[in-house]
């Protein structure tokens, strides 16, 4: 079964949300979602592979549009998250505390550091807000995030944080997502720090 639906026009996250609704309804099955903007490209891509579904970008019939098939053949996602014990950490700042002063700034590439000395691994690390400055080219703390990602912990930063805070870049690590997939993650974990 193939099932289309036009998102051009539409901001994100409502393309993932009205596909993602399209995609529980079946058991297997595809659904294509035509797109006219590359930020809901990226956040379809990066939500259809986190779920475990099959994905795959062609060119619309029109220069600018993009139609995203995303197919589903199981329904073991659910299982296998609530299995893995996953820890979510999702980072509002790039200050650790509410010191701006220089202590935050120490005590977050303490912490970060201390992440990559310690079992469990947690399984996402979200940048959010003045967070998104931890994965850009200049951040202080981007060889602690790059060993996490080494390690396979997923490094996901806000997209609209990014287009917000003007950083004109995509993350050193990890991929741009959007607050809807964040929800997502946060609320199928076993365990969520924020901080």
């Amino acid at each position: 079964m193939k099932q289309t639906i036009d998102a051009r026009g539409w901001e994100c996250p409502k393309p993932i949300i009205e596909t993602k609704k399209l995609l529980d309804t079946m058991k297997e099955g595809t659904v294509v979602t035509i797109v006219d903007d590359k930020l809901a490209v990226t956040n379809l891509m990066n939500f259809s592979e986190s779920m475990g579904y099959q994905v795959s970008c062609t060119e619309g019939e029109k220069s600018g549009e993009f139609k995203i098939e995303v197919t589903k053949t199981k329904s073991e996602y659910d299982e296998s998250v609530s299995a893995t014990g996953s820890i979510v950490i999702q980072i509002t700042s790039n200050a650790y505390g509410s010191e701006s002063d220089g202590l935050g700034e120490s005590l977050m590439k303490a912490y970060l550091y201390a992440l990559t000395e310690v079992a469990p691994l947690p399984q996402t690390l979200l940048f959010i807000n003045k967070g998104a400055f931890l994965t850009a080219a200049d951040s202080p703390v981007l060889d602690s995030i790059k060993t996490l990602e080494a390690e396979g912990v997923e490094i996901l930063t806000c997209g609209a944080c990014i287009n917000f805070f003007n950083l004109n870049t995509t993350p050193e690590a990890g991929g741009v997502t959007n607050m809807y997939a964040m929800v997502e993650k946060l609320n199928n974990a076993k365990n969520a720090i924020i901080i």
